[in-house]
């Protein structure tokens, strides 16, 4: 396995850009490591307070994983995932792991 390792520190409501991709059969762990709630979408408006209605939610401190391959499907394989924090300054940890 290779990848790459991702930490982000995000500004409450500011939709913040982060390169997920992935092509090869791998996983994508995404760890909301803030105090406050985490959206996530594929669009920078999705995931602001006065615009998001397409988002998905990841609570404080829950980490999720998602398999990914050609049988499986992928989050992200050519497309980066928008986050903002929702409360307060949070933090975005995400680690992209995949087959050489």
């Amino acid at each position: 396995m290779s990848g790459r390792i991702l930490r982000a520190t995000l500004g409450e409501n500011v939709p913040t850009m982060l390169n997920v991709t992935n092509t090869t059969n791998g996983k994508l762990l995404i760890k909301n490591a803030g105090n406050f709630d985490l959206w996530v979408g594929y669009d920078q408006y999705d995931v602001t307070l006065a615009t998001g209605v397409n988002y998905f939610v990841i609570d404080a401190g829950v980490t999720l994983v998602f398999d990914q391959s050609n049988g499986v499907g992928f989050l992200a394989q050519d497309t980066g995932l928008w986050f903002a924090s929702q409360g307060g300054a949070g933090e975005v940890q995400i680690w992209v792991a995949n087959q050489v």
